[in-house]
């Protein structure tokens, strides 16, 4: 953006969108906040300067209209050496062949035979906590379950379970530098370069043995294709679904009609999911802005970069009646937090399945819990929010029948 019409960019609303103090303590309630309180749509002069969505349309209109709102910089303040992620960072019509070449991967049929495996992850780490009676659940639970079935699905070595997920909670910290987070990039693609070399030398019955095999426009994709692929999926894989589970489980912490609910009848897991994910909704996209434009009265640049916040769709009262209530009796379950249009998310539904499953598993093994406060309940800000501590306590199985 030119420094000489910073000046004309308005409304103006200040807001850090990775160190804001009050994102750092609830990012869902700071959003909240701004929803309240900002303009629909505001410029704000921090990390270089951008717009911010403000609105569940606004936020609709840039992930549906490609054409405008690209995805080819998915930083702000924008990184041009940030690393390729296919299909994320691609537009129309660039898109679209990828996006079919992948697809097949991660359909319900594809998905379906993973889920025995899913509920053998699963239990193995219920084993582990139950008889504590309490656990750091982002540690212990939240940030293993989904890394352990990703590598295993998409063929990594599970010895470097520990090192994968440290590289991913690193990657995504929002404190972290530029030439941090392109270190952290680098090490990821440098795994990803030796799994693939090794795939391509002697496949296995994995992910990427098969996407290797696979076509993109009757041909057979690039190494560096294969790589972008494979770094899009590896911090996909590794980060989404352990969000998902904190920030639901951290509402369920403290909602013992809730729970009791889902405790009489199971058969609403699959609302649940829904609702706590329309209610806490993680990312908040960028996007490149191309053309100019106008957005709920705001004058949009060409040059300029824009914050999607995905949350505000879900928390949209046209869409959602009463949409800060959590209930599991809508009829209906409106959100974006798998993102809408084109990018929506790939791996969708095997995110269902994984938290369907676990949340069957703790309501069956553990049942009602509370969150033990410990003054480091605090959230990650940036693109990709997280919940970086929880302490749950529940009562000890041998109390529970003594």
């Amino acid at each position: 953006m030119a420094e000489s019409h910073a000046a004309e960019r308005a409304p103006i609303y200040e807001f850090d969108y990775i160190a804001d103090a009050g994102l750092i303590e609830d990012c869902h309630a700071r959003y909240w906040q701004l929803k309240e309180e900002a303009p629909p749509v505001f410029w704000t002069s921090a990390n270089g300067g951008h717009w911010v969505c403000n609105t569940g349309a606004a936020v609709t209109q840039v992930l549906r209209h490609p054409e405008t709102f690209s995805s080819r910089i998915l930083s702000i303040p924008p990184n041009p050496d940030q690393p390729k992620m296919i299909p994320e960072m691609l537009d129309p019509p660039e898109h679209r062949p990828y996006r079919q070449m992948l697809r097949p991967f991660f359909e319900s049929k594809a998905i379906a035979p993973l889920e025995a495996r899913v509920v053998e992850w699963t239990d193995q780490l219920f084993d582990g906590i139950v008889d504590k009676g309490e656990c750091e659940f982002v540690s212990e639970i939240a940030s293993r379950l989904p890394v352990a079935i990703f590598m295993e699905l998409f063929g990594f070595p599970m010895e470097k379970f520990e090192e994968f997920r440290r590289l991913v909670v690193d990657f995504f910290n929002a404190r972290a530098t530029v030439d941090e987070r392109s270190r952290l990039g680098m090490t990821i693609l440098g795994h990803l370069t030796e799994l693939i070399q090794a795939r391509m030398a002697k496949p296995e019955d994995d992910m990427i043995s098969k996407i290797i095999t696979s076509k993109v426009d009757d041909r057979a994709p690039s190494f560096e294709e294969l790589l972008s692929i494979g770094f899009l999926m590896f911090l996909a894989g590794l980060d989404t679904v352990t969000n998902a589970m904190s920030f639901g489980m951290r509402h369920l912490a403290h909602d013992e009609k809730l729970r009791q609910k889902i405790i009489d009848n199971p058969d609403e897991i699959p609302n649940l999911i829904e609702e706590l994910l329309r209610r806490y909704a993680f990312v908040a996209t960028p996007r490149y802005i191309v053309e100019d434009i106008e957005l709920e009265g705001a004058q949009l640049r060409a040059g300029d970069s824009i914050l999607a916040p995905l949350p505000l769709v879900g928390w949209d009262e046209k869409l959602n009646a009463d949409p800060e209530t959590v209930s599991v009796n809508r009829e209906f379950y409106r959100h974006a937090a798998f993102g809408s249009g084109i990018h929506t998310c790939l791996g969708l539904h095997l995110a269902r399945m994984e938290l369907a499953i676990f949340y069957r598993a703790w309501f069956q093994k553990i049942g009602h819990f509370t969150q033990v406060e410990q003054g480091d309940e605090t959230c990650r800000g940036g693109s990709v929010m997280a919940l970086e501590h929880l302490h749950l306590a529940w009562e000890k199985p041998d109390s529970q029948s003594a």
